[in-house]
């Protein structure tokens, strides 16, 4: 079943499909038509204020429609249990959800696979948060230009979410803990784990990257 006209299918070799949403553009009806959410996630929503429900609801409304397409069921009918991490699951594939601004990015697998995408930040932003990073990718980032650095910050950031999101563990475990470095390609610190950058498809401005646990 093909994915909703509103949202675009990212080109990919890796083993998943890529699906982008952009919530204040051709699928900004994902903010206003909650009609597939089921009543606690609506009630989930109500939690934040409204924007950021808004943004939430955006997600998870993406989510239920890749999903559906993916699954050839009812969005409105799939239902997504939190396993004991807290992380989103269902039944019959593995996929991982990730926000940024207006942008929903959603990948569907057939390994449990953890997806992550960034808006690069301010230089001060990225010079604080970089501090939560392993000891060596500090040291590669302040090797670096100053106007290099939030770029190569945020690719290195969208790097390590994705690992962990592929471990089920997501910010429970330390970021700082597993080097990946800040190099042209992603130092995978586990054996079964495969970490990709993401680049076709993906906005100025943003970075991605991709991990497969298998």
């Amino acid at each position: 079943m093909p994915f909703h006209s509103s949202f675009t299918e990212l080109p990919t070799d890796l083993p998943t499909a890529l699906v982008l949403a952009d919530t204040a553009a051709s699928a900004a009806w994902t903010r206003e038509d909650d009609s597939v959410l089921t009543e606690q996630e609506r009630n989930y929503a109500k939690e934040f204020d409204a924007e950021a429900a808004a943004t939430w609801t955006a997600g998870r409304v993406v989510l239920r429609h890749v999903l559906g397409a993916h699954l050839e069921r009812d969005p409105a009918g799939i239902e997504i249990r939190l396993d004991s991490a807290g992380k989103p699951r269902v039944d019959d594939c593995e996929f991982s959800v990730t926000r940024a601004r207006r942008l929903v990015l959603v990948a569907v697998s057939e390994d449990p696979v953890g997806i992550d995408l960034e808006a690069v930040p301010e230089h001060a932003v990225a010079a604080e948060a970089m501090q939560l990073l392993h000891v060596k990718e500090r040291a590669e980032l302040e090797a670096l230009p100053e106007d290099e650095l939030a770029a190569s910050f945020v690719r290195v950031w969208a790097r390590t979410e994705a690992f962990l999101k592929a471990l089920s563990t997501g910010l429970a475990r330390d970021p700082g803990m597993d080097y990946i470095g800040t190099g042209a390609q992603p130092d995978s610190p586990h054996p079964d784990v495969d970490i990709h950058d993401l680049g076709e498809g993906i906005p100025a401005g943003y970075s991605a990257a991709i991990a497969f646990n298998r």
